[in-house]
């Protein structure tokens, strides 16, 4: 497997002397008197990088040990700063004032991201069936599902609410468990990128990795500026703007944060509810046509400058609105795999619905169920959808624990669930906008 291998000198890590000290001297400035070897925590840099600017520092009168001269080498001595080292650490922190662990080159994340994206044609029927066991979904809308899969590129999803768009993306990043490596931060043309994100990138365990992992085997020899985490699965809904799709530049830091895109690299983005967002669709999607082409995007500096970055995910747009009413011909000849999402037959309703009694404890009865799919679908002509079990039961189990009663199913219950679930916004013919028992 691919890992990122421990820099044994300052240019092997591409970083400059003068890099690591203004670090060292604001580390100091922030924390106070701090111990030699903690610099390398705060860096995530060997100690070996770390000694040469030390001494330098020391050399100049911008640092000076605390408490004595200490025993051994500099990584055992607490180090504090000199009155001309405060005021160079003040000048440094107001010209670039990151602090956070050491930022690795554009090229090395560039190269990491080709050997850790996904590959194509590599999911097989059984996989999937694996993925969604746990979910009732017709066989033949997987049998469409693996192939966009396989294609490596991105996924159309559309149909109805409620019929599990979203949850059916979310499978899919079980397909994809195998963790990847991911940099806190990239360096490119000088400017720092803050990567790693621990709202989306789960760190997996130590325990959990293979045997032959290398953080297992000789963690030492893994570069530490870099975290191993679960392949991203990350959820973007009605928020989105297009100035989401760009760096954030933090002021106070003079660095930037990674877009969505960006921090998904290597695994699965998901576009929920596209359409809602304020921006049109239309200039959403011409955002998106070149770094779909082409595996590339640009990101743009504060100075105006466009950054090339890697643009390597599994990308799935969903809607439940009209795909016909969202792009244009140019877009859709880039999403090559278009899959609706249908409503459940009755055969895979009562299927989910059996399955949803079963993890809520209450035992099934056919009478009831019955009642519900003729009072409640056949004569208000409703349709079925994949989400509706999971809710009425849901207000079942409610109306159960509030009014004391058995734990069982009755068509009473299912009245008094239903009654508030489907009761709809219809806008009268007079004006104005009613309340009415959908049921």
């Amino acid at each position: 497997m691919w890992f990122p291998k421990r820099p044994q000198t300052i240019e092997e890590a591409k970083l400059t002397g003068y890099f690591l000290q203004d670090s060292i001297l604001q580390i100091l400035l922030t924390r106070g008197v701090t111990r030699g070897v903690h610099f390398c925590d705060a860096l995530k840099l060997p100690y070996a990088l770390i000694d040469p600017e030390l001494r330098k520092l020391r050399e100049n009168d911008l640092i000076a040990p605390v408490g004595g001269a200490g025993i051994g080498g500099y990584d055992g001595m607490d180090f504090g700063l000199t009155p001309k080292g405060r005021e160079q650490a003040s000048s440094a922190g107001r010209s670039a004032p990151y602090m956070g662990p050491a930022p690795v080159d554009i090229d090395d994340y560039r190269e990491a991201v080709r050997n850790q994206k996904f590959q194509s044609r590599w999911v097989r029927k059984n996989h999937l069936e694996t993925a969604f066991s746990d979910i009732v979904i017709a066989h033949e809308y997987l049998d469409r599902l693996g192939p966009a899969i396989n294609s490596g590129g991105p996924i159309f999803l559309y149909g109805k609410p409620g019929n599990g768009k979203t949850t059916v993306a979310e499978r899919l990043a079980r397909l994809f468990r195998q963790g990847v490596f991911v940099p806190h931060a990239i360096q490119i043309d000088g400017q720092i990128i803050q990567l790693f994100d621990e709202k989306v990138h789960r760190i997996v365990p130590t325990e959990l990795l293979p045997e032959t992992h290398p953080l297992r085997t000789d963690p030492r020899s893994v570069d530490s500026r870099w975290v191993y985490v679960l392949r991203p699965f990350i959820i973007v809904g009605g928020e989105l703007t297009l100035a989401m799709l760009d760096l954030t530049f933090r002021e106070g830091q003079r660095c930037y944060e990674a877009p969505f895109q960006l921090k998904s690299n290597c695994g699965v983005l998901l576009v929920d509810d596209f359409g809602r967002q304020i921006v049109k669709p239309k200039d959403f999607l011409n955002r998106w046509i070149f770094p779909l082409e082409k595996n590339v995007d640009f990101l743009t500096l504060v100075n105006g400058k466009k950054v090339e970055v890697p643009f390597e995910q599994i990308l799935i747009f969903s809607t439940n609105l009209d795909p016909s009413d969202l792009a244009d011909e140019a877009f859709w000849r880039r999403i090559r795999y278009k899959i609706q999402i249908p409503d459940p037959s009755e055969k895979d309703f009562k299927r989910i619905f059996t399955a949803v009694c079963e993890k809520l404890s209450l035992p099934f009865d056919e009478k009831t169920y019955q009642h519900l799919l003729e009072r409640h679908y056949r004569q208000a002509s409703r349709a079925l959808r994949a989400v509706h079990p999971r809710d009425i039961l849901g207000h079942v189990v409610d109306h159960i624990f509030y009014y004391g009663l058995e734990r069982k199913l009755t068509p009473e219950l299912i009245d008094q669930a239903c009654l508030p679930y489907f009761t709809e916004l219809e806008h009268q013919s007079a004006g104005g906008w009613g309340l009415r028992d959908a049921g």
